[in-house]
């Protein structure tokens, strides 16, 4: 690991995959595990090879996804400019050549991510991946033994048992396409006799990632169920459509006692669910983006009973669980990927527990697989308690959730743990962005205003270690990516934000988020709505003759709606303002007018 702990050296030792064909036309694929990391390993017969095998190419899809920009090679144009004899000195030419390939040719070494984690249980064996941009996370469970028959464990099966890590490279998959389901198929998982040592330069921000992406599922959610053709029907609408415009998002409406509806923007195509429906409380609109990653599990949904969703709120990862029976296919987005930071505070608010002695109980009482209540019952502490212990433990990277069942399990992902405060920051700037936010009074919001590109937010960081006062601002645009960004600070004014946000920025973004969930927190009580002088509220129904949109707006004494048919975005609205002699008046009439719309079928669609 290198002196700033932003990379991880982690030694493996693979050999490639072997296929063998029986005379009975019998097929035995060995994938070989690491060798660092002998002990588990396992060999069964897959009982529907055909699920299977597209299950493990949905895992390759994930695995081999990247949709950070790539830049272009031009050490090659360069040469071709030399030869072409240009009128610079050889040694200028020489320097710019040496520069530009280690910048853009091969000789760049690209961070790796680890391979796919590999956790042999006696419940079942999961597989694991996290894309190389963050953004999307996979969990593959063949069900013991339903899914995998005729279990053989090399050596003593106590010792069988664990975690390590599977060679799934471009052989590998090859292998697994040739699977079919009319044939018995044997599936080994073990070392090599004779493997190859290497070595993967893996970032530490990307193990915090997949800690955080497990860590995120413990959330408070709304879970509902589609029925698979729901989705096959959106992949079809994104299939035959190119959105030219945003917001490119998938809206779930959802309406306690009906059916999901999925809305696909920036058409306003509503895809009505078939599945059961929705158990919530109170009615809900959640916005999610990566819809287009959603093509992974488009190889599972031909097998799929069922999917089962779950979304948290605004910026947070959506989950899908898919149903294949004896198996399960988990896909989580987080709608974004390293190369953007509007997702830099989601887990900010996640108050974890990383006490020592606490996560080592955690993690030994695991060796069973239990869910969080169980857990609770068996360390006799309140399940709220061990949820925190939980939260550290994941982000730790020494446990795993099976996002299907609720299931908690030990699953060290690295042989030597990383010490927790590696895992704390993803980078410098981000530790010295909370280092401010523990100072009083250091970072202030001084405006947050609706603009046609989204919401302009500005702010004020007194930096005392500095002895400056910086001004960072950007603007989120209306698919919540960061569309414009300043700050009076050095970092910015040597490199903008090519080399991501400043302190200051990151700082900013994430007092903007706990200060909307502290708004969203007081609106539910009669204390904290009395603190809330300005908001706006954009509320949606649809009826048999579409879409109605009523946006209303407390801005002091003044209550203003708009309303008409149409969505927020377009909607041919009329407008009413309200002057009141108080605030006080003001307020209780913009809530009693919420409440009001409530009955009336109106669904809270406010996206930020």
């Amino acid at each position: 690991m290198s002196t700033a702990i932003d990379k991880l050296e982690v030694p493996v030792a693979f050999a490639e995959p072997t296929v063998k064909i029986a005379a009975d036309g019998a097929m035995r694929i060995s994938i070989a595990t690491d060798g660092q990391r002998a002990t588990p390993q396992l060999a069964a017969r897959l009982h529907r090879p055909g699920v299977a095998r597209d299950a493990f190419l949905a895992v390759g899809d994930v695995l081999g996804s990247d949709l950070r920009r790539k830049a272009n090679d031009r050490a090659d144009y360069l040469q071709y400019l030399i030869a072409r004899g240009k009128g610079v000195s050889k040694a200028v030419w020489d320097a710019q050549k040496e520069y530009l390939a280690l910048q853009y040719s091969v000789a760049a070494k690209q961070d790796d991510p680890l391979d796919p984690v590999l956790s042999i249980g006696a419940d079942a064996l999961r597989f694991e991946v996290l894309s190389r941009d963050e953004s999307t996370y996979a969990q593959l469970v063949l069900k013991r033994p339903s899914a995998l028959v005729d279990a053989d464990h090399a050596g003593d099966t106590g010792r069988a048992y664990g975690t390590t890590f599977a060679h799934l490279d471009a052989a590998a998959f090859a292998a697994i396409t040739r699977i079919r389901s009319y044939r018995a198929t044997t599936l080994e998982l073990a070392p090599a006799a004779a493997p190859v040592a290497a070595q993967r330069t893996v970032p530490v921000k990307w193990l915090r990632a997949f800690g955080q992406m497990q860590a995120a599922s413990l959330l408070a959610a709304d879970r509902f169920t589609l029925s698979p053709v729901d989705l096959y029907n959106v992949l079809l609408a994104l299939r035959m459509r190119k959105a030219k415009t945003p917001p490119r998002g998938l809206r779930y409406e959802l309406v306690p006692g009906e059916r999901p509806r999925l809305v696909l923007e920036p058409w306003d195509l509503v895809v009505h669910g078939n599945g059961g429906v929705y158990t919530g409380a109170a009615p809900r609109v959640i916005r999610t983006w990566g819809r287009n990653r959603l093509n992974v599990l488009a190889r599972v949904l031909p097998h799929a009973k069922s999917v089962t969703v779950s979304v948290a709120g605004q910026g947070l990862p959506a989950l899908y669980s898919v149903d294949l029976g004896d198996a399960t296919f988990s896909l989580a987005l987080s709608g974004w990927t390293d190369a953007g930071w509007a997702g830099i505070s989601t887990f900010d608010l996640l108050a974890a527990d990383d006490d020592a002695k606490n996560v080592d109980a955690v993690v030994t009482t695991l060796a069973q697989p239990a869910t969080l209540d169980a857990l609770a019952t068996k360390l006799g502490r309140s399940p709220g308690l061990v949820r925190r212990t939980v939260l550290a433990a994941l982000a730790q990277l020494r446990i795993g959730h099976d996002l299907a069942t609720g299931e908690l399990f030990a699953r060290p992902l690295l042989a030597q743990a990383l010490p927790p405060t590696a895992l704390k920051f993803r980078d410098a700037r981000e530790a010295a962005a909370h280092r401010l936010l523990q100072e009083p009074s250091a970072v202030t919001l001084t405006k947050v205003a609706e603009t046609p590109e989204g919401r302009a937010i500005e702010g004020q960081v007194v930096d005392s270690k500095a002895h400056r006062t910086f001004y960072p601002a950007f603007t989120i645009d209306r698919e919540g990516k960061t569309s414009a960004a300043s700050c009076t600070c050095s970092a910015f004014r040597r490199a903008g934000i090519k080399e991501g946000p400043c302190e200051h920025m990151v700082a900013l973004r994430v007092l903007l988020a706990r200060e909307e969930a502290r708004l969203e927190a007081d609106r539910l009580t009669p204390e904290g709505r009395a603190r809330i002088t300005a908001e706006t509220r954009t509320l949606l129904r649809r009826t048999k003759a579409g879409a109605e949109t009523y946006r209303l707006s407390l801005d002091g004494r003044n209550v203003v709606a708009k309303f008409g048919p149409g969505t927020a975005e377009d909607a041919k609205a009329r407008m009413q303002r309200l002057r009141f002699a108080t605030i006080d008046a003001a307020r209780a009439a913009y809530f009693a007018r919420l409440e009001d719309l409530a009955t009336k079928g109106y669904l809270d669609a406010t996206q930020e």
